[in-house]
């Protein structure tokens, strides 16, 4: 798995926290526009059986052997946890809170999921989903996400403290990747800080995997790239490290 390596090496040089107004504005300035989203990518024709067991899923998604320099988080947006009580964000629109939530949790119907969740380095870190779908469903889960998206090029809301948040989202070229996949990117700002999240959603089979990679103010694309090449490797059955 030497493209993961590569991949959080990148995106670990790229993490850089800007302190002070002045110093975000200045960095705000260099920061390129975002792309256009592109067409909604149709899903490919699955064939063979969908996976069931929400363990074996998990095994198929990388581990901590496959993220040197990560350390695995208890991910709560997994299946059967249970919700955080307390106060609760708000998101303006409603619908723009699942952007990054796991795609089984979009109203994608879902036959099995899971999540697993890595922190790194200067608030980096990584997290990947997958779901599995009758062959029937996946074209119009893999739709419904993308539809979401285009939704969502701009948003606002507040954190559980109150705290106001803006989001933009656009486009992002990768290369292609798995039987079907789209990518995007999402800048989270508030406070002064912005948070820089590249995600890929791709489909093997009758598996669609969003992998996030998300720091402060800079992630390099191939990052990625690299790091979604290995979690479609891993999908389609090829070992780790």
């Amino acid at each position: 798995m030497g493209g993961v390596r590569r991949a959080l090496l990148s995106a670990v040089a790229g993490a850089v926290v800007v302190a002070g107004c002045g110093a975000e504005e200045e960095k705000q300035s260099s920061v390129p526009a975002l792309q256009p989203l592109g067409p909604v990518v149709a899903a490919a024709p699955v064939t063979g059986s969908p996976t069931t067991d929400p363990d074996e899923l998990t095994r198929r998604l990388l581990g901590p052997a496959d993220l040197p320099g990560m350390t695995p988080v208890p991910d709560s947006r997994g299946p059967g946890q249970a919700e955080p009580a307390g106060p609760t964000a708000e998101t303006r629109p409603a619908q723009c809170a699942r952007v990054l939530l796991p795609l089984a949790v979009q109203g994608t119907d879902p036959l099995t999921w899971n999540t697993v969740a890595y922190n790194g380095p200067n608030f980096s870190s990584i997290d990947i989903d997958a779901a599995s779908y009758s062959p029937e469903k996946l074209a119009a889960a893999f739709s419904t996400v993308q539809q979401t998206l285009r939704e969502c090029t701009e948003y606002s809301g507040n954190d559980a403290d109150g705290t106001a948040i803006e989001y933009r989202l656009g486009g992002l070229s990768q290369p292609p990747v798995g039987d079907a996949s789209t990518a995007f990117e999402l800048r989270t700002s508030s406070a002064g800080f912005t948070l820089i999240s590249l995600v890929s959603i791709v489909q093997v089979g009758s598996v669609l995997a969003q992998v996030t990679i998300t720091a402060p103010e800079s992630v390099e694309p191939a990052a990625l790239t690299d790091l979604t090449a290995d979690q479609v490797a891993r999908l389609r059955g090829v070992a780790g490290p």
